[in-house]
């Protein structure tokens, strides 16, 4: 099951050769965390007051199920922005993480420690990499935002707009932590894009969970890096469950 492989992030995240790569990803996520909190907190409250200005006085009985609803919906932005920036700002660090655990779940040798002039090229890769990934997501994401929008103000639809942005969520997150093993074997983002789309129930089950704990304050300043570390687990799984030859997803 994808989700197993979520769990076991977390724990790879303490092995030997393995966890010396949290500590970068770790201290922006502490900073995104303040910024992104703080303005979350400030935006939720002019958010409500927009709202109910809206609401006609025979639907204010209805305050309890907006103010759940938008909550929600805000739960979910706050999660995958928190992602989206953690991601963009942290990638460099992140494909390293994901290459030691790939080695210390196949027990390679690890390789010579970097020099300081080796990060200029990983680090201009990888943000070639994330903007690459950006450019898939962020116009389908302001679609999906404009749907969202829309639906909310419609009774009963407006119930679906947090399924509507928590599937989206789920696969973008699936997409966006497998890209970093895809990515250190080789593996083009519109190849894995084209493999991933038969395997939305892993989506579901893996990227889910990562959005879920990203949405959480202080559990998601350990999501991230756990979740390079389990969907690292989840390619090498499914690399040996596939026949040689078979490409990896």
């Amino acid at each position: 099951m994808p989700s197993k492989h979520f769990f076991a992030g977390f724990r790879l995240l303490s092995k030997p050769g393995v966890r010396a790569y949290v500590i970068a990803p770790l201290l922006i996520n502490v900073l995104l965390f303040i910024v992104l909190t703080t303005f979350a907190i400030q935006q939720f409250g002019q958010g409500m007051d927009w709202i109910m200005g809206f609401l006609p006085e025979w639907l204010a009985f209805l305050a309890w199920l907006i103010w759940a609803v938008f909550g929600l919906l805000l739960l979910l932005v706050y999660g995958y922005t928190f992602t989206i920036l953690g991601n963009l700002v942290a990638a460099p660090f992140f494909g390293i993480l994901s290459e030691r655990v790939q080695q210390y779940l196949l027990s390679t040798p690890e390789p010579k420690t970097l020099a300081w002039r080796d990060y200029g090229p990983i680090i201009g890769h990888a943000l070639g990499r994330e903007l690459r990934k950006l450019g898939y997501f962020l116009p389908r994401l302001l679609g999906v935002f404009i749907v969202c929008a829309i639906l909310s103000f419609i009774p009963l639809l407006n119930l679906i707009t947090p399924v509507i942005g928590f599937y989206w969520g789920a696969w973008n997150l699936y997409l966006q932590y497998l890209d970093y093993p895809a990515d250190n074997n080789k593996i083009s983002f519109d190849a894995l894009l084209v493999d991933s789309r038969s395997q939305r129930k892993s989506a579901l089950s893996f990227g889910g969970l990562v959005l879920m704990g990203s949405s959480i304050p202080l559990l998601n300043l350990l999501v991230m890096p756990a979740a390079v570390a389990g969907a690292t687990s989840l390619w090498v799984a499914n690399q040996q469950a596939n026949p040689p030859g078979a490409q990896p997803h």
